[in-house]
């Protein structure tokens, strides 16, 4: 029944129908002068009718919000705002779904009145007393713009094993706005450590994209995917999707063409080490702006598979940076990592040596603008902790920590790709720039917060084991070298950072050829004599 969800703007169409109706027919008789009508009569004709057509208009409604026997879960939410009033309609329109019990709130204007009829208490930190006292079965937090910091604390005074606890999206994830009971989902950890919302200048990455043959390497995977959505927002020409697998580049070519069905889209399987075929990838579309997002990340795995490492890092990125040149791409923003930061491990070594192979190209180059975009872990990428906390949490446990004294940095995947839109609008050429990544978190604690989210007791009902740390790991990263200096930019979450070392192109060729050379020979070694080469290199 359409006028079960029938709301105030339909009331008043309601209310402007009757009277259009009403007029017309005075006028009428005015004019005609068939019957004289004192104005008391038509004054109560008018509302008497329209009492009759809302009421029959909403008489479902009304039904509906009557209580039924099927509520039986009790609901409470947090967030007495706009959020959580949508919320508490959609529950009256569906009744079956639950029954809202109260509403909790910090705000000393809210707490103590009611919102149609369901009391407000407070502050947010009395919860589990307000949970008790009305039997909630559910607690559902109703603040859309609520940062990480926040989140934590509404979550720190519930007990997780005693009531449920869901939320909503982001106000930015809100497709149109509005609150409604299909979008409510479980807290995740990535709610508890999320940031504040980054602010850009949309003019100025518009500018560079809009009407542009843009590529992304590696874009079916965590960072590659996100750089697509958010490009695809920015009107570019046309978009190439180049990656290695073809099912992620099935996946997120699907995705695109169902929310940008109007943009031109190429689908590219492709290694990036491949000289011939990256050419041929080069000559047929001819990108203006190249994002080199394909990379392996896997730190252990790469341990084991060192040429890998070597072939699609190191290797991959300088034939990139060549083949950018060779046909005037505008620019080139190579996606890297902390990791490339006084390396420990052959995927980190990789990393600096495609670094450095794109800060020397950049000498050299006069028409491509080659930049650096250097940042930490991003929350739920393939291979990394989060999603194995979370299968062993699921399994019951033991969920594995490497050491109690490691920390890594964190930042979500669409914050760090619209960092690197932002930072790759600055470049000017040879540019490093390093992404505020906040503070960094112990992974020990990470890893009892997404246990006691999950409702359990860390080191009771889930044992948490020490490991020990793998070849290749650090017990914390870093940003930058200490020969790097560091000076703001336009952005407060963006830092430009200058390097001291410069090295011409080709000895980064001739170091690149060597290493692979190593890797095939000596792969139990390859770390450290690549190492030697890396600092051979600056001497």
């Amino acid at each position: 029944v359409v006028w079960l969800y029938a709301s105030f703007k339909d009331m008043l169409l309601l209310i402007r129908g009757s009277l259009i109706a009403y007029l017309s027919v005075v006028l009428f008789f005015d004019f005609f002068g068939y019957v004289v009508l004192p104005r008391s009569v038509g004054a109560m004709t008018f509302l008497g009718s329209l009492l009759l057509v809302m009421a029959s208009r909403f008489f479902w409604q009304w039904l509906n919000i009557l209580p039924k026997s099927n509520s039986t879960k009790r609901v409470m939410i947090i967030g007495a705002g706009d959020a959580g009033n949508m919320l508490l309609e959609d529950f009256e329109r569906r009744p079956g779904l639950g029954k809202v019990v109260a509403f909790l709130d910090d705000s000393p204007r809210k707490i103590g009145r009611k919102i149609r009829g369901i009391p407000v208490f407070g502050p947010i930190d009395r919860a589990m007393d307000v949970v008790k006292l009305l039997k909630v079965d559910e607690v559902i937090v109703a603040i859309p713009s609520a940062k990480g910091e926040e989140m934590r604390r509404i979550i720190e005074t519930l007990d997780t094993k005693v009531v449920r606890v869901r939320t909503l999206p982001g106000i930015y994830e809100l497709t149109d706005g509005k609150a409604r009971i299909g979008q409510l989902r479980d807290v995740s950890i990535e709610d508890l450590l999320g940031r504040e919302q980054v602010n850009v200048d949309f003019k100025l990455l518009r500018s560079s994209v809009e009407r542009k043959r843009i590529l992304v390497t590696g874009a079916g995977g965590s960072i590659g995917s996100e750089l697509c959505r958010q490009i695809s927002l920015l009107e570019p020409s046309d978009l190439i999707l180049l990656g290695k697998g073809e099912n992620s580049i099935y996946q997120i070519d699907q995705e695109l063409a169902e929310k940008f069905p109007e943009l031109r889209r190429n689908r590219v399987i492709a290694d990036v080490a491949d000289e011939l075929r990256m050419r041929q990838v080069f000559r047929t579309f001819h990108p203006q702006v190249v994002f080199h997002a394909a990379a392996h990340k896997h730190v252990p795995l790469m341990e084991e598979n060192p040429y890998e490492a070597l072939r699609v890092n190191a290797l991959g990125t300088k034939v990139m940076v060549e083949l950018c040149c060779e046909f005037n791409v505008e620019k080139m923003i190579l996606i890297s990592t902390d990791k490339a930061v006084n390396p420990v491990s052959v995927m980190g070594l990789s990393k600096r040596i495609a670094e450095l192979a794109l800060l020397s190209k950049a000498q050299e180059s006069d028409n491509t603008k080659f930049s650096i975009v250097r940042f930490g872990n991003v929350l739920g990428s393939r291979g990394s902790v989060i999603p194995k906390f979370r299968i062993q949490i699921e399994k019951g446990g033991p969920v594995t920590v490497t050491d109690p004294r490691m920390t890594r940095y964190f930042m979500t995947i669409p914050e760090a790709v619209t960092l690197i839109l932002q930072a790759s609008a600055y470049g000017t050429g040879g540019d490093l720039f390093i992404l505020d990544m906040g503070r960094p978190i112990p992974i020990e604690k990470l890893a009892r917060s997404m246990i006691e989210l999950a409702g359990f007791v860390p080191d009771q009902d889930i044992e948490i084991v020490y490991t020990g740390v793998r070849k290749g790991e650090k017990l914390s990263e870093e940003l930058l070298y200490e020969n790097e200096i560091t000076a703001a930019t336009e952005h407060p979450k963006i830092m430009r950072a200058q390097s001291t070392n410069t090295v011409p192109f080709e000895r980064i060729c001739t170091l690149i050829e060597e290493a692979i050379r190593i890797s095939v020979e000596d792969p139990k070694d390859v770390f450290n004599k690549v190492l030697d080469l890396v600092r051979g290199v600056h001497e």
